[in-house]
């Protein structure tokens, strides 16, 4: 019994190659060529169903894997345009010369550029200071005030509470009271018994709150039929 081979014959075009040579010069699988025709990396010439890439761009993508340097594209040459003769300019006066915008803008001489009236300048600074002021008055932020101040002493004193001698240029702590200088260590101990008491107001004032939300109980109790 004979057995026929039929071989399955492609396409051959000039200058391209299928997909499963260009995926032997890439050293990829045919899926793998298909996927980056498919992603637009790779272009393609597609003739029924079969896709054929370019020798050009197929040498270009294997330069590119390779890390290799890329051709440079050649740019066309173009003649030369014949040079035409200038013809001499009139000379104008300085005084009579007409401005026109583009000598008005940064980049003209600095004889040619328009006066700048120095008081109005100053005026819209004035102005533009003055609505920054008003911005900032109606957006003030709330800055939290503690009754204390660190301060740099000018003279000796003495801790209030300790008395532990204070000498000039020491640092130390303002209770902005008459006479209370207190030390660093008497001053960090007041200030968290102060931000311990500012604590514990905050949770009685937050629980007042809640409880002034809620109904008395003897607004909950059903009342007794008349």
């Amino acid at each position: 019994m004979l057995q026929l081979n039929v071989a399955r014959v492609a396409a051959v075009l000039p200058g391209y190659a299928s997909v499963a040579r260009a995926a032997e010069a890439l050293h990829l699988a045919p899926r793998s060529v298909r996927d980056l025709i498919y992603a637009g990396r790779l272009p393609s010439l597609r003739v029924g169903r079969l896709h054929y890439v370019r020798a050009s761009d197929l040498d270009l993508e294997r330069r590119r894997r390779l890390g290799l340097p890329l051709p440079q594209r050649q740019m066309s040459r173009r003649q030369p345009r014949p040079a035409r003769a200038r013809q001499p300019r009139a000379a104008v006066a300085p005084e009579a010369e007409p401005t026109t915008a583009a000598q008005d803008g940064p980049g003209a001489p600095a004889h040619e550029r328009p006066q700048v009236d120095a008081e109005l300048r100053r005026q819209r600074a004035v102005e533009r200071a003055e609505v920054v002021r008003r911005w900032a008055r109606r957006h003030e932020l709330n800055v939290p005030r503690v009754p204390f101040a660190a301060v740099t002493l000018n003279e000796p004193s003495a801790c209030a509470v300790c008395g532990r001698a204070l000498r000039a240029n020491q640092r130390a702590l303002d209770a902005l009271e008459p006479g209370q200088r207190l030390c660093l260590t008497c001053g960090r101990r007041a200030l968290m018994v102060w931000a311990d008491q500012r604590r514990l107001e905050a949770v009685a004032a937050r629980r007042m709150a809640l409880e002034l939300g809620a109904a008395p109980p003897s607004d909950q109790r059903p009342r007794a039929a008349a």
